[in-house]
């Protein structure tokens, strides 16, 4: 606020200069105008550096555009760019590009890459998705279905408590979810909390 302050009054002092300049009021035609350079260029400075200062505000970011695009490439685009507008400088999608893959309402940063996908790639790419989490789940023990043996390779489990286990399943029908374990005599919250993620009931 201060420094707004000044700046005014400076730019006030070197407007009422100009008008005494051409005005001529309270001098004679022999009197001449004294005036303070030092003011002047400070405030030439300041005029200067105000416009280095909005240049300055007006930056780009650099974006690398890739894959189902037109015109693949890296482009410079004003910071603060949404994704739509960097693929828009790439020509835009192909017909074969998957438009729902990407969030196309996302801020850009510097550096950011997009690749725009086919629904061929997209279709394959959840498709390794659902066999990593199957292969997830086959490295669990199903606990509706292991033997005792298997049963004990659980942390904590040995052949008393898994032997209890078969036999609330063979009471009781199959598990419906892996925390109707700790309804097994011997199981209880600590010991599931370091099973729970060794197990499964599919």
């Amino acid at each position: 606020m201060i420094k707004k302050k000044s700046r005014r009054k400076k730019y006030g002092l070197l407007v009422g200069m100009l008008l005494l300049l051409l005005m001529g009021c309270g001098t004679s035609k022999d009197q001449e105008i004294t005036w303070n350079t030092e003011v002047v260029d400070e405030i030439s400075q300041e005029f200067t550096h105000d416009t280095e200062e909005k240049t300055e505000q007006q930056t780009t970011i650099y974006v690398h555009v890739c894959g189902a695009v037109a015109c693949p490439g890296v482009y410079e685009i004003p910071e603060g760019s949404r994704m739509y507008e960097a693929i828009a400088m790439a020509g835009g999608m192909l017909p074969e590009a998957d438009e729902n893959y990407l969030n196309l309402a996302g801020i850009l940063q510097d550096g950011s890459q997009i690749q725009v996908l086919t629904k061929e790639e997209t279709k394959q790419q959840n498709s390794n998705i659902l066999q990593n989490s199957e292969s997830i789940n086959n490295s669990k023990i199903n606990i509706n279905t292991a033997s005792v043996k298997e049963l004990t390779q659980l942390s904590g489990i040995g052949d008393s408590r898994a032997s209890a286990i078969i036999a609330y399943r063979s009471k009781h029908g199959s598990f419906q979810s892996i925390e109707q374990i700790k309804q097994v005599e011997g199981i209880k919250d600590g010991l599931f909390e370091k099973i729970k993620e060794e197990i499964t009931v599919n």
